[in-house]
C-alpha cells in the first residue's frame, strides 16, 4: 500500500447551522503514532465519530488502506482492522477483568447457537483460542495478575489500560484512542504511554489519539494535527507543531 493508513478528504460535517468540522484534510501514516489536538469545541470529537463511522459526514470522503470506507458503518470498519476506545469506560463492573476482554471477541466464535449449547469440540477450541487472546492482551497491558479480579475493584489506571487490552484483543491496524490519559496521574498516563508504543513497535498498529494533556502527546505522538473551529491550522511533527504561533494562539486564545 502506498499513501496513508487513514486518510480524510475535505470532510465537513454541519448540523443544521452548525458547522464542527469544515473541509478537514486529515492524515494518518501506518506504523506511526499520531494525535489530534484543539481546544474544547474544535471538532475533535466530531471529526474522530466521522472516522469511526458512527457520523456521517455532509461531504468529503474518508479513506481506509486505500478504500474508501464513508458509508460503511462502524461493525464493518472493526472488520477491516479499525478498534476504539472511548473517553468514557464502557466496562461492565461486576464482570471479571478476563471477562471484560472475552465478551468483545464474540465475533471470532462461528459454531453459532446450538454448538455453544452442545458444547461441541469446535465450540470449545474457540472458547479456548479466545481465553488465550484474552489473556494474551491483559498480559500485554500488564494486567496478567488482575484477570479474575473485578473490574470495578481495580484502580481507575488498569481499568484505562483494560479497555486497551479489550481493543487490542481484537487485532486493530489502527486503533483510535479517545482521550486515553483522562483523569490519569503523571504515573499511570506514563504507564498507558508505554504501552501505546509497545503495541506500535511490536505489534504494529498505528494509533491517533485525540487528546487534552499536551505532555501525554509530547511524550508519545511523533506526528500531531490541530483543529480549531472545525478546521485544520497546523499538521506535521510534534515538536513543530507545539510550537507554532497559530497552535498557541488556538489554545490561548489571543492573535498569532
Amino acid at each position: 500500500m502506498t499513501g496513508p493508513l487513514l486518510a480524510a478528504r475535505s470532510v465537513t460535517v454541519r448540523f443544521g447551522g452548525l458547522v464542527a468540522n469544515r473541509d478537514v484534510d486529515l492524515e494518518v501514516p501506518e506504523g506511526m503514532i499520531s494525535a489530534l489536538i484543539g481546544p474544547n469545541g474544535a471538532g475533535k470529537t466530531t471529526l474522530f465519530n466521522t472516522i469511526s463511522g458512527t457520523q456521517r459526514p455532509t461531504a468529503g470522503v474518508v479513506e481506509f488502506a486505500g478504500e474508501e470506507i464513508t458509508s460503511l458503518p462502524p461493525s464493518r470498519r472493526a472488520r477491516l482492522g479499525i478498534g476504539r476506545t472511548f473517553q468514557n469506560l464502557s466496562l461492565v463492573g461486576s464482570l471479571s477483568a478476563l471477562d471484560n476482554v472475552t465478551v468483545g471477541l464474540g465475533r471470532f466464535r462461528r459454531t453459532g447457537l446450538p454448538g455453544s449449547i452442545l458444547r461441541v469440540g469446535s465450540t470449545r477450541r474457540q472458547d479456548r483460542a479466545i481465553l488465550e487472546v484474552a489473556a494474551g492482551a491483559l498480559a500485554f497491558v500488564g494486567l496478567a495478575d488482575q484477570a479474575e479480579r473485578p473490574t470495578e475493584e481495580l484502580p481507575y489506571g488498569a481499568r484505562r489500560r483494560l479497555e486497551l487490552a479489550r481493543a487490542l484483543a481484537l487485532v486493530p491496524r489502527l486503533l483510535l484512542l479517545d482521550e486515553p490519559s483522562a483523569g490519569m496521574g503523571p504515573a499511570e498516563s506514563g504507564a498507558l504511554a508505554d504501552v501505546v508504543r509497545r503495541a506500535r513497535d511490536d505489534l504494529g498498529v498505528t494509533t491517533l489519539v485525540v487528546e487534552h494533556d499536551m505532555s501525554f502527546v509530547r511524550s508519545l505522538a511523533e506526528r500531531t494535527s490541530v483543529l480549531d473551529f472545525g478546521s485544520v491550522v497546523a499538521s506535521g511533527p510534534t515538536g513543530e507543531v507545539l510550537q507554532d504561533e497559530r497552535v498557541i494562539a488556538a489554545y490561548l486564545g489571543v492573535a498569532a
